[in-house]
């Protein structure tokens, strides 16, 4: 949505947006002259007659490129695609690592577009198309194209942590998913009790749990829900904290760099290689060195500032919105090339 809101995608290609069922603010997002298509699904004796209906709009709308994201909108896509049109998917996550998708909606992906010769698949980041490419046997086009971060984020300078603060005020965001592994920060605030160290956590889900363990811990640590507008709060906190146990390209992290806030990140390759020496990577199976982390940087003894400069300056160079329309446009001739 944030590709098509005004100002973006929609000043250089014509866009169509399909979506399955309900309503959603984010279509308050998008540029008014995109056009969108509500296919109405009830539940699976439905899917026949919506797909139905989403090959006659791609025929419709005389569709250059069908543009899929997640599972299983690719392989729906590409069961409707008529040979007129081209397919191009994203894939989000790191493919070795992904156990939230069930078997079965990997199998029909595998099967009904990555192993076509004509499949072609943009992925975000250069770790995840090598472990890509090593999971399955591919003989179609692809391309690394890194996310973006909406405008509002970004931030002129970087957040800066005075020498005189006696509190270090956390934030982490996202899903509230086992693979997010927050319950390890509630671990690790168990050994910061009596600090001036502070987390909030923001994101969609089931918060009782959390809050239960928060209360019978006793720790400085607060569940905020989900906030429809994080980048009006992110730059207040010094430290943004990850705890994921895998990711593909999360866009909280780079909403925090952005807004000129430091990261602290675990230690897994799909994070390195996409964050670089740009964040204080810890582990993920020893809480108490952790907190000793946070208490160095509490303490003035490890200097967060500059960390918090660089970021912003990366961010601007890899995850703004004009760079990512610029490959992406690039990407969609490449694919139009062979029907020319």
């Amino acid at each position: 949505m944030n590709s098509l809101s005004p100002g973006g995608l929609q000043e250089h290609t014509d866009n169509i947006v399909v979506y399955f069922q309900g309503s959603s603010a984010l279509e308050n997002k998008i540029d008014k002259r995109v056009v969108v298509h509500n296919l109405n699904y009830t539940g699976l004796a439905s899917l026949p007659g919506v797909l139905l209906k989403l090959r006659r709009l791609i025929k419709q709308h005389g569709t250059d490129i069908i543009h899929s994201h997640l599972n299983p909108a690719g392989w729906y896509a590409h069961l409707v695609c008529p040979d007129t049109a081209v397919q191009v998917h994203t894939l989000h996550t790191t493919y070795s690592m992904d156990t939230v998708t069930p078997a079965s909606k990997l199998y029909f992906e595998k099967q009904l577009y990555f192993k076509k010769q004509n499949c072609n698949i943009i992925l975000l980041s250069d770790f995840i198309e090598r472990d890509f490419l090593k999971s399955i046997p591919f003989a179609g086009k692809h391309f690394v194209l890194n996310n973006f971060v909406e405008d509002a984020f970004f931030k002129t300078t970087s957040k800066e942590y005075e020498h005189s603060n006696k509190q270090l005020r956390m934030v982490a965001a996202g899903r509230l998913t086992a693979l997010k592994n927050f319950e390890y920060l509630l671990q690790v605030f168990a050994h910061l009790k009596g600090r001036e160290i502070c987390l909030d956590i923001y994101g969609g889900g089931d918060v009782t749990k959390y809050e239960k363990q928060i209360s019978e811990m006793g720790i400085n640590v607060k569940m905020m829900g989900h906030h429809e507008h994080l980048a009006e709060v992110i730059s207040s906190y010094d430290l943004f904290i990850m705890p994921s146990k895998f990711e593909g390209f999360p866009l909280s992290l780079f909403e925090a760099m952005a807004a000129g806030v430091p990261l602290m990140l675990s230690d897994i390759a799909p994070l390195r290689s996409i964050v670089k020496e740009h964040a204080i990577y810890f582990t993920l199976d020893d809480e108490k060195a952790v907190a000793a982390i946070l208490e160095s940087v509490l303490d003035k003894q490890t200097d967060i500032n500059e960390l918090a400069r660089n970021a912003l300056v990366f961010a601007n160079k890899t995850v703004r919105r004009e760079t990512y329309i610029t490959k992406l446009l690039e990407i969609y001739n490449q694919i139009l090339i062979p029907r020319l």
